[in-house]
């Protein structure tokens, strides 16, 4: 029996559709999934801080549309959380639909203190699984479970690694009109551990950012059952992830997003 624990972020928006996928399409008596820790989705920032990089990102009429999307499903989500336990009709949140499908969620706030490695050692991790994970993880944590760590990461490693893949390849979809969905060991350095398994699939520039995010969280919940299947048997072959040949991409920047409009493409 193969005992995963996943760690994942709180976004209503997109992580909610890679879980809804893997629990439609989970059907293997050989994996135990322990439940998901859920943290919070603000990494180091404050909450000012996320409020204006996703201003400078969306500009104002997108951002007014995300932002009240946002405000409504938080206040959708407290009904659906805090009054009725989750037994409440759509998904407003990663913690709503978990608490829907009899999901542990798991409380950690730091994955890497020894509050956490200890709780890892109790519940007898075999594979921590990132989707998304906020936080980055150190060795030690690395290193609990008996088969380590996985993350999923939309490109096709060892390029475009770093923040919001999706984005960049879109962005490069005339030039490189295929990118790949790439579950990878995880190690001290971010998106650089060897690779477990590789999948493309084509970008269609018609296609908003919004719309290739949500498309490929749900390919990720196929690919990462896949490397879990894998890992059920044991160590599974591994692929170099070359850092030589690696590219790297920050958030984009205000003129990253004009020139992205520029190209015709959109975000939502």
């Amino acid at each position: 029996m193969l005992r995963v624990l996943f760690i994942t972020q709180d976004d209503p928006f997109y992580i909610p559709h890679f879980f809804r996928e893997f629990v439609r399409i989970f059907h293997d008596g050989e994996i135990a999934v322990l439940g998901a820790v859920i943290q919070a989705p603000l990494g180091k920032k404050s909450f000012a801080a996320l409020v204006r990089q996703m201003f400078d990102f969306y500009g104002p009429v997108d951002f007014l549309r995300v932002g009240g999307k946002y405000a409504g499903f938080k206040v959708l989500n407290a009904l659906a959380v805090k009054v009725f336990h989750g037994r409440f009709p759509g998904v407003f949140s990663l913690e709503h639909f978990m608490l829907k499908e009899n999901w542990k969620i798991i409380r950690i706030r730091d994955m890497n203190s020894a509050e956490s490695l200890q709780r890892l050692d109790e519940m007898k991790v075999d594979l921590l699984v990132s989707v998304a994970a906020s936080q980055k993880l150190k060795p030690e944590l690395l290193a609990r479970p008996r088969l380590g760590c996985i993350n999923i990461h939309n490109s096709k490693l060892p390029k475009n690694r770093g923040m919001l893949p999706n984005f960049w390849s879109l962005f490069r979809c005339d030039t490189e009109p295929v990118s790949a969905m790439t579950v990878h060991r995880m190690n001290a350095t971010l998106d650089d551990g060897p690779i477990v398994l590789q999948k493309e699939f084509p970008l269609d520039p018609k296609e908003t950012l919004d719309e290739l995010i949500i498309r490929t969280k749900r390919m990720n919940a196929h690919v990462v059952l896949e490397a879990m299947q894998l890992f059920k048997r044991g160590e599974p072959p591994l692929l170099p992830n070359d850092a030589a040949q690696a590219t790297y991409n920050t958030f984009p920047t205000k003129e990253d997003v004009r020139r992205f409009r520029a190209k015709g493409l959109r975000l939502i």
